[in-house]
Parts: C-alpha cells; structure tokens; sequence
C-alpha cells in the first residue's frame, strides 16, 4: 500500500489502559469497519476481537495502578480491514497463555487461554510482534465477504500435475499486460480451471480481493489475453511483502491455452514491473510435484538457494469448502538478483559454511563468510515478528535483533505452534548479524534446521531454517530437477532430526 493511500485509509485512536473507555474503543472500530462494508455478525467479530486484544493489553501490560495509554491503528485494506494494537508495556508474549481446551470438561475449564482462542477464530489473520524499545504489536485483518468462484462447479480434488503439451498448438494471437479490474473473475476461474480449490493462495479465488490486492499495491497482475474473444488464458503477478523479498507467482494458464507461451511473456513483463520499482531480486517457489515449475524458473534466470519444506498442504483446508489436510507439498527456493549484488560479508554457523558458499556461487554473489561467536550485548532487546497462517498451519519468524531473551522468545513460540497445532515453522535469520551463529546453533538444539537461504529481505539476506511439528518429509518422493539443487537437498536431508 502506498504512504498517501496508508494516510487517506487509517485512523489511529490513542486510549487510556482503562476497561471505563472500551465503550469509546469499540464505537471507534465499530464505524471504521462499518466504513470498510461489514455488516451483521461479521461486524460484531471484528468488535469482539478488538474488545479481547484490548482487553489483553490493559489487563497485562502495564503494572497495577500505573497510568498509561496504547494505540490502536485501523487501515482501510481494500478487501477487508487491519487493526494494529500497540503498546509500550511490560514485555509480554500470548504464547504464555495456559492452553484453552474448547473440548474440556465444564467442572474443570477455567477459561485460561479464551481470548487468543477467540481472536483467531473471529479473525483472517493474527499475527504479535515484539517490537524492542517501540514495545509490542498485535496484528488482525478481516476480510470482506465476497463471491468465491466456481462455487456452482465441480472442483477437482487433487492439485493438477500441469505438464507441457504433446504437440505444439495452433498460435493464436494474444497481448500481454496488466490486469483490469474487470477481469479479476476471468483470473480466478483460470485458477479454478487449473488447481480446482487446491492452490495455495486463498485470495485468488475471490475476484474482489484480487482487485483489491491490485489497488493496495500487494499484487501486481499481469494477463495474456486473447485477441479474437477477448478471453484471459493466463495469469502471473508479482507479490509485495513487508518482510520478505517480492515474489514471482500465482501463474497459471488455462487448458485450452496450454502451449501458447503465456507464461513466459508475463514473467517478463513482470520482471520489468520490478526493475522499474527498483525492486533488487525476485523470489519464486517451485513446486517439487513435477519438475516443469523449476525447468521454467531456470530458464528464466532463477537460481535455486533453498528449500520450504512441507510449505503448504497438497489440498488446502479452506473454510467452508474442504475439510481434510493431506500430504503437504514442499518448494525450492529460487531466487534473481535485478541488481549486481554488492559484496557482502555473512555471518554463518561454521558448519554451514561451505552449504551456504556453494548457494552464493550458483547466484553469482561475492561473499565474505565468517563464523563469529558473538552473543547479544547486555540489554538488547528480541526483534522478533510471528505470523501464524492458520488456513496453512504455518508460522513465519522473522528476527531483526537478538536481545538476551531472544532463546527463551523462541521456546515460547515453539509452544504456541504445538498448542496450536501449527505444523511447520519457517525461520529467517539475520545473516549480516555476527550473533546469528550463536543462535542458529541455539535453535538446531531445540529441533530447527537449516534448508537455506533467501537474500533481500527485509533484515538482508537471512539464513532459512525450519521446524517440523510432527510433520515427516518423505525426500524421495520430492521431484528434482537438477543435479545441483538434488546436492543442496541430500544436505538438508542430512540435517533434519528425524532423519538422524
């Protein structure tokens, strides 16, 4: 979302840590999201949220008796609507919460637990952030509710294995450019057409959101549509972050356009896209179902770096459509410098060093790799983002800063994901950071590994490890492509604890 559109869109309300002006809160988030377009008992959801995340931070940030005040800042999404609570209290985490067990018996449920609980059965998203000396944030989103296509259509219940065709087609003659917002329901029914409910990204199934994404400046679409009928055969566009680097995705092709060369074309519009934003690489996942999604990414530069193990599952549980998580899926990392990378000097655990020289070679960086043994300086404070996608099962840390308690920070999200039944946790670790080699080494005690790394992102390049919470990859069933990433994984393979 652009500053003028983040500054038109969002309100901030300053209140006191009193429970006597929750009254005042709540009419505040209430108008705002009445503003957005929620209505009935999604209205009531978003209030009642709000109510507990407030709640939360009167009840337990601030000593007894001590007078303070807290944020609460609310943006206008598009396709929905963003509360940020914030406060600059006693450092506090909610996977310190007693577990709440819904299922329990009434004589012994006491209730410990319920807000978080309630939170992230009212809300899209829930994500906490420790924001060191600028205190804590809690993140919600709600989305508005709008047509799911091809909800009067049979859906194929697997994922399609998308192959290349058996004989070249007819060609057809076709433009490729940007998405019009009229034409976000032809995008989501190409989806639809190739993965049926199975595709990763839910918001590509409701053309509102799509068109939102476009306007908030989340998304970048770019179509291939066809000259005679004006029909869209294919779709590509770039994903903005806050944290990570921009991607390259959501590209699919129609079935009866297979072969006409879309996919390409859009890449490379969009890969322009980028380069006029200054945008200094692009990421992309590569499926390892079939080995077609990294023969294309190669040959359009892209240079595999990593892996996201049991990234997202083969069929996804969305709410109200599928119910039954299968096997989950696992992606190559792959990634394209826009920019001639600058030389840089990484800090990387000694025994990952030669793992980690091996990727920067394969991406054409010069890197100075050192092993220091650094620890956080007294004081320090964790900078440390959670973001638990619940539809996914999966949890993303990003740590900016190591503080003194940053071990004991990580012990208690590891709590979290198993309270919560959080299934893969993907961690980015400061590479630039001469604690990171200490941490890292931390980490791997508590059952991460490492399976990468991913350059740009928002903390520079980042080392990427994974926790598995009860998730077994199957690595010979894993398709890869080259011989070189086929290298990379046997030594992934090797670190993971349950396969030692």
């Amino acid at each position: 979302m652009s500053d003028n559109a983040c500054a038109r869109d969002s309100l901030r309300l300053t209140v006191p840590n009193d429970t006597a002006y929750l009254p005042v809160l709540l009419a505040y988030v209430r108008e705002m999201a009445a503003c957005v377009g929620f209505t009935g008992a999604d209205l009531h959801r978003v209030e009642l949220a709000v109510e507990e995340a407030a709640t939360s931070v009167i009840e337990n940030a601030f000593a007894p008796g001590e007078t303070a005040t807290f944020d609460v800042v609310c943006t206008k999404l598009g396709a929905g609507l963003e509360i940020r609570v914030r406060d600059k209290g006693i450092p506090w985490d909610p996977s310190l919460e007693d577990d709440y067990r819904p299922d329990a018996d009434l004589d012994t449920q006491t209730g410990a637990g319920l807000s978080g609980f309630l939170i992230r059965q009212l809300m899209d998203e829930y994500e906490f952030a420790n924001l060191g000396r600028d205190g804590k944030e809690t993140r919600l989103v709600k989305h508005l509710p709008t047509t799911l296509v091809g909800v009067d259509e049979p859906a194929p219940p697997e994922a399609e294995v998308v192959t290349p065709p058996a004989t070249r087609p007819d060609r057809i003659a076709f433009d490729v450019r940007l998405m019009q917002p009229n034409e976000a329901i032809q995008v989501a029914r190409a989806v639809f057409d190739c993965y049926g409910y199975s595709y990763a990204g839910e918001f590509a199934y409701y053309p509102d959101r799509l068109v939102a994404m476009n306007e908030d400046g989340a998304l970048r679409s770019a179509v291939a549509v066809a000259r005679d009928a004006g029909e869209i055969g294919g779709h590509c566009a770039l994903l903005f972050y806050d944290s990570l680097p921009t991607e390259i995705g959501v590209a699919v092709t129609k079935q009866a356009f297979r072969g006409q060369g879309f996919a390409r074309q859009l890449a490379e519009l969009l890969e322009q896209q980028a380069r006029d934003e200054e945008v200094r690489g692009l990421q992309v996942k590569e499926v390892t179902a079939h080995p077609y999604t990294q023969k294309f990414s190669r040959k359009l530069g892209y240079r595999d770096c990593g892996f996201l193990l049991a990234h997202s599952p083969k069929t996804l549980s969305f709410k109200g459509i599928k119910d039954q998580l299968k096997q989950r899926n696992s992606d190559v990392i792959g990634f394209k410098f826009l920019t001639p990378p600058a030389p840089r000097e990484l800090c990387v655990p000694a025994p990952h060093t030669a793992f980690v020289e091996r990727i920067y070679a394969e991406l054409d960086a010069t890197v100075k790799l050192t092993s220091p043994s650094a620890r956080p300086e007294p004081g320090a404070q964790t900078l440390m983002t959670a973001s638990v996608h619940s539809i996914r099962a999966l949890c993303e840390l990003m740590i900016a800063q190591y503080g003194e308690d940053a071990v004991a920070m990580l012990k208690q999200e590891l709590r979290r994901v198993r309270r919560e039944e959080v299934q893969v946790v993907e961690m980015y670790l400061r590479l630039e950071d001469p604690c990171t080699p200490w941490f890292a080494s931390e980490a791997e005690g508590l059952g991460f590994f490492v399976t990468g790394v991913l350059p740009e992102t928002a903390c520079g390049d980042t080392l990427v490890m994974q926790y598995l919470n009860g998730v077994q990859v199957e690595y010979d069933e894993l398709v890869i492509d080259q011989d070189a990433t086929r290298e990379l994984l046997d030594y992934v393979r090797a670190q993971d604890p349950a396969m030692q």
